[in-house]
């Protein structure tokens, strides 16, 4: 880290300092692109590598502006450990050095650091075990994937765990906790990247022991599960009666519990609003044990509560989803652009003309060698941009290609390909398995997702774009997906006051021994995003300050934390994330 400081009193205007920052950031540190804007009093000028602003106090012109760590020395350490990753999944390599694990140099408490929680004697677990049919262990019981999640970033212990398998049972456990005085953390597939899905001392309820089908209602387009039912299994449950939910998330392997809890996004998402747009009704436990069911006409304050509520307001235990009829077929065009603004514009027309059921789209590196940078030669890429776009159709009544692609302009037209629906659904699960190969599943995944205003994404990604290291794509990838804000009603699912939104993610899997080098460079991508309008996406690492909280959820805020006092005034439920008074 490096300062810069101005303090002037004889300048004949703010303009001139403004100059003089600038000139100076750029300077130290050649190639940086500014993002200059007003900020209330103060003049924030944001960058990749910068962040400063100027303000006048007492009369007097005051500049400041913190340099990060620069680009090459952060890439250069990243590319490092990208190496030695595929290097490793080619076997041993005898004189490599190993990898520390997460809890060395994850942030956050260390493992069975809870000490504000109580503790628990056996004969009050004994207690606990006789009014439960599920399981219980202790902390000390508790397998190492109870101690993390799919970020691998924090690792806390719990102090006990729970696998409830009924709604009874759950009820019991908050019970049990309130008694105690423990807080509760529930888990489902654990794809959360902060401090969800995990316990620092309190008790963690692993929903994935409730994972039925309670019900599927043909006639009204219906179906009830469990929150640890996963999305997988509601398709293979609707899909042979020509049903399926109108938004499935890429990763199917994850709860609905979960994804409701944040909001759950797909590539249908620009039609279908999020997962926790198409939900009829919910049956949630609050922290007193108590269980109530809510719907859009029955406790709404709770329902729309808890859809997008981070598990703060109440826990939910099962979900009566909507979903749609469904063609048996689909068909995929496969499209790159070597342009964003060429990609941009037929992504509005691509939404905007009503002949598509997915859009899908990323960024993808062609890698060109080395350059200089900083004095250090390292990789750069040229960017690219698939757009796959898909429609389904019954078999035997093919779409028309040419109506449907009339009016797009892509660099190349690659692909045209047919799969069955439910195939479709399940197109990821080799690339999954891809990353599982290489190992880099097991890295820490400090995912930067935002939801940006379309009006700034593109100046946006071109700051981002061009220092971003190839090497992403290595057990991960660059995401990108367009949408629109009128498809969505949940209060508390944030994103930009505008139509048209973009979506953007960088989504590393990083060697462990590399977080401190990753973390500043993906911190100044999150707060550039916000700057410019954008709000994060909740599942990913999320690192904010108690202002940050409050600023995401902006005349929302409010309403969120009043709810929050009413249901859990003492805030013993998933705490250690969002920070609230």
């Amino acid at each position: 880290m490096a300062d810069i400081e101005f303090r002037t009193a004889t300048a004949r205007s703010i303009t001139q300092v403004k100059s003089a920052l600038e000139v100076e950031i750029k300077s130290r540190l050649p190639g940086e692109r500014i993002k200059k804007f007003w900020e209330g009093d103060v003049f924030r000028l944001v960058g990749m590598g910068a962040d400063g602003r100027i303000e006048v106090v007492d009369g007097e012109i005051r500049a400041h502006a913190t340099l990060k760590p620069p680009l090459s020395l952060m890439r250069g350490r990243v590319e490092q450990g990208l190496r030695e990753t595929v290097a490793a999944a080619a076997g041993p390599t005898p004189d490599r050095s190993p990898v520390a694990p997460a809890a060395e140099v994850a942030a956050g408490p260390p493992i069975g650091s809870g000490a504000a929680e109580p503790v628990i004697a056996l004969d009050q677990l004994d207690e606990l075990r006789s009014a439960v049919e599920g399981v219980v262990l202790d902390g000390a019981q508790a397998h190492d994937e109870f101690l993390t999640n799919f970020g691998h970033i924090h690792q806390w212990r719990p102090k006990l765990v729970v696998k409830p398998t009924s709604v009874k049972d759950v009820g019991q456990a908050l019970v049990f906790a309130r008694r105690h005085g423990l807080s509760v953390s529930t888990r489902g597939a654990a794809h959360s990247q902060s401090e969800l899905a995990i316990s620092q001392g309190g008790m963690l309820l692993d929903m994935k022991s409730m994972n039925r089908v309670l019900a599927l209602d043909e006639k009204a387009r219906t179906i009830t599960v469990e929150a640890g039912a996963i999305w997988r299994d509601v398709v293979a449950r609707t899909y042979g009666k020509g049903l399926m939910p109108p938004v499935l998330t890429n990763n199917l392997s994850v709860t609905v519990g979960g994804t409701l809890s944040i909001a759950g996004i797909g590539v249908a998402s620009f039609r279908h609003g999020a997962q926790a747009d198409n939900v009829e009704s919910l049956e949630v436990a609050t922290v007193n044990g108590d269980v109530h069911r809510c719907s859009r006409t029955e406790k709404t304050e709770l329902f729309w509560g808890v859809l997008s509520g981070l598990g703060q307001i109440g826990l939910i235990l099962t979900a009566t989803l909507r979903l749609r009829r469904v063609k048996a077929m689909t068909r995929t065009y496969y499209l790159l652009y070597d342009r964003l603004d060429r990609f941009l514009e037929d992504a509005r027309h691509a939404m905007d003309s009503g002949r598509w059921d997915y859009l899908e789209s990323w960024c993808a590196p062609c890698p060109q060698g080395l350059k200089w940078v900083g004095g250090v030669r390292q990789p750069f890429a040229r960017w690219f941009y698939p757009f796959h776009l898909t429609v389904e159709f019954d078999a035997g009544s093919p779409p028309d290609d040419a109506r449907l692609l009339e009016g797009l302009q892509p660099y190349d037209n690659l692909l045209t390909d047919d799969l069955p629906t439910h195939e479709f659904a399940n197109r990821l699960v080799p690339v999954f398995d891809v990353w599982r190969k290489l190992g880099t599943w097991e890295h820490l995944h400090p995912w930067m997702e935002v939801v940006l205003p379309w009006s700034s994404a593109a100046e946006f990604m071109d700051m981002v774009m061009p220092d971003l290291s190839p090497g992403v794509q290595v057990g991960g990838h660059c995401l990108l997906w367009p949408a629109r804000a009128s498809v969505s009603e949940v209060p508390l699912f944030m994103h930009p006051d505008e139509e048209y939104l973009v979506g953007f993610g960088i989504l590393p899997a990083v060697p462990p021994r590399f977080w401190e080098q990753v973390r500043p460079r993906l911190q100044a991508a999150s707060e550039l995003s916000m700057a410019m309008g954008g709000k994060r996406y909740l599942s990913g690492f999320i690192d904010f300050t108690a202002e940050q909280w409050r600023e995401h959820f902006g005349p929302r805020w409010e309403g969120f934390a009043a709810l929050k006092r009413a249901y859990d005034p003492e805030g013993r439920l998933n705490p250690g994330f969002v920070a609230f008074d």
